[in-house]
């Protein structure tokens, strides 16, 4: 006859837990797999939205922004208006998110502008 054990839960490791990362420059918004900015503008009273540029390395442009889309809802976010590979505006409680998407040789551009 065998014996087996049975436990009643998994193990939690650091590899199993979903964080999730927000950008330096917006502490409200998700990152996009903790990329850093390369150009930073804070808002003023001329321009209220702050703005960010964000330089993603060997990707496509479709990945990127269905990657980050997926982000910003999982994160509660709602998108309000959409040109599908191009730019989407997203908002979540008194936050609002203008991002878009534009191809720089084998890389991507992703400039947000936000409040």
């Amino acid at each position: 006859m065998k014996l087996f054990s049975i436990l009643g839960g998994k193990k939690t490791s650091q590899a199993n837990v979903n964080t999730t990362a927000y950008t330096k420059e917006f502490t409200y918004l998700p990152s996009y797999h903790w990329v850093q900015s390369t150009e930073y503008t804070p808002s003023t009273t001329e321009e209220t939205l702050a703005k960010a540029k964000y330089l993603i390395h060997n990707t496509k442009d479709t990945q990127v922004y269905e990657a980050y889309k997926a982000i910003l809802i999982k994160d509660g976010w709602t998108i309000t208006k959409e040109t599908a590979v191009i730019n989407f505006s997203a908002k979540k409680d008194t936050h609002i998110a203008h991002i878009s998407f534009s191809i720089s040789d084998k890389d991507v551009l992703l400039t947000v502008q936000s409040k």
